[in-house]
């Protein structure tokens, strides 16, 4: 039987999971925890706070019903699953919180859970190995990953850095999840078979994407598209897309898009192989939300695991909203995010590609719906809310 197959211990959160975990057990394929049991169709009696207190008090909901959930079923849920996806609008406070409160939780429960990072990148892996094991100093650290303003100015000890150390509190592995970004522009530049004919040294540091083409069941390859729908809609206008020039271009950039899934993706499914009882990633939302792309590169390598996606989203709300259902399997409210807005320059910026596809459309729109693409898409493609991602 699969690994990923295998019935789990009794979780620690909830008394009713075992049966659940009996049932999951026999599917051949990816399961989901809230479609896995018809009586949790049911209400649940969870009570909504009536002020959200983050972490552990937020107002939280089954995405695909709008079923209201407590910190107990989303622990539940987490304890089913294998591979625990963390949509993050990059910079918001709660949604860290909330990623630290589920890590430290999980890790309690289950020793060795792996905590996977988009914001760290392969050939670092060295860099945090040497930290966790107390052998490389913070500042150097942070320094040597140019982490410090990952999402923003000082951004990287407030955001982040609490989960490194909760790992390293915890004894468990962190996974530098993302290829070097070098990898991710000659992905755009020179495409995948230049990648692929590269020596292994190199092919280590990255995935390249797993396109399914019938190799698996429909609804997989129904779901890529659909994620490469998505994609051109946030990177480009009906209008444009209708320009050979711009589906060129917008092919070029979802290649890098995609690299980094396929790099994420491959990276938690080979720390379930390697022995770690669950993967908890944080990322992007655009990666995980509504079946993003990294969750389907996982998918597509670990066809037998248990999959659970949460998204935190940066307003307020005491039911789902109906624009939220199906962003992800629990969906989470925290609170507005008043974001600084990049500095205009006072000559306009001169560019090789005056028409790159993300430059176009409503710019305030823009800035918004950058903020749910992985911070790598957005400056691989132009997007400006975090240009300060470290420049190599």
């Amino acid at each position: 039987m699969s690994t990923h197959a295998r019935l789990r211990r009794r979780p620690l959160f909830h008394p009713a999971l075992a049966l659940l975990s009996v049932g999951a057990a026999s599917l051949a394929g990816c399961t989901r925890f809230h479609a896995s049991d018809p009586a949790l169709l049911e209400p649940s009696g969870a009570v909504v706070p009536t002020a959200a207190v983050a972490p552990r008090a937020l107002h939280v909901f089954e995405g695909s019903t709008g079923r209201s959930l407590g910190w107990a079923d989303v622990m539940a849920a987490a304890s089913w699953a294998d591979a625990i996806f963390i949509g993050e609008r990059h910079g918001d406070p709660i949604a860290h919180r909330l990623q630290l409160a589920l890590f430290e939780d999980l890790a309690a429960g289950y020793a060795g859970t792996a905590l996977a990072l988009e914001q760290l990148e392969r050939h670092e892996q060295h860099l945090v190995d040497g930290y966790l094991r107390g052998e490389v100093a913070l500042d150097r650290f942070i320094d040597d990953t140019k982490s410090r303003d990952w999402a923003g100015k000082d951004t990287w000890i407030s955001c982040y850095q609490p989960l490194v150390d909760a790992a390293r509190e915890a004894g468990s592995p962190v996974v530098a999840a993302n290829p070097p970004r070098d990898f991710v522009r000659r992905a755009r530049t020179e495409g995948f078979d230049a990648l692929a004919a590269l020596p292994e040294s190199e092919r280590v540091q990255f995935d390249i994407p797993i396109d399914g083409g019938g190799l698996f069941d429909r609804s997989w390859d129904d779901r890529w598209s659909a994620y490469r729908v998505r994609f051109d809609e946030i990177m480009s206008s009906a209008e444009e897309r209708d320009d050979p020039e711009v589906r060129t271009r917008l092919d070029h950039v979802f290649r890098s898009q995609s690299t980094w899934d396929a790099t994420m993706g491959a990276s938690m499914a080979r720390a379930l192989k390697g022995g770690a009882p669950k993967v908890v990633l944080c990322a992007g939302c655009f990666h995980i939300e509504r079946d993003g792309g990294t969750v389907l590169q996982f998918e597509a390598r670990a066809p037998r695991a248990r999959v659970l996606t949460i998204t935190v989203v940066d307003r307020s709300s005491d039911r789902l909203a109906a624009e939220d259902k199906g962003l992800a399997d629990i969906v989470v409210y925290g609170a507005p995010v008043v974001r600084a807005k990049p500095a205009q320059p006072a000559e306009p910026a001169q560019t090789a590609e005056p028409a790159q596809p993300a430059e176009t459309g409503d710019a305030s729109q823009r800035e918004a719906d950058a903020t749910a693409v992985g911070s790598e898409g957005e400056e691989d493609a132009g997007f400006a809310p975090n240009a300060s991602r470290r420049n190599r």
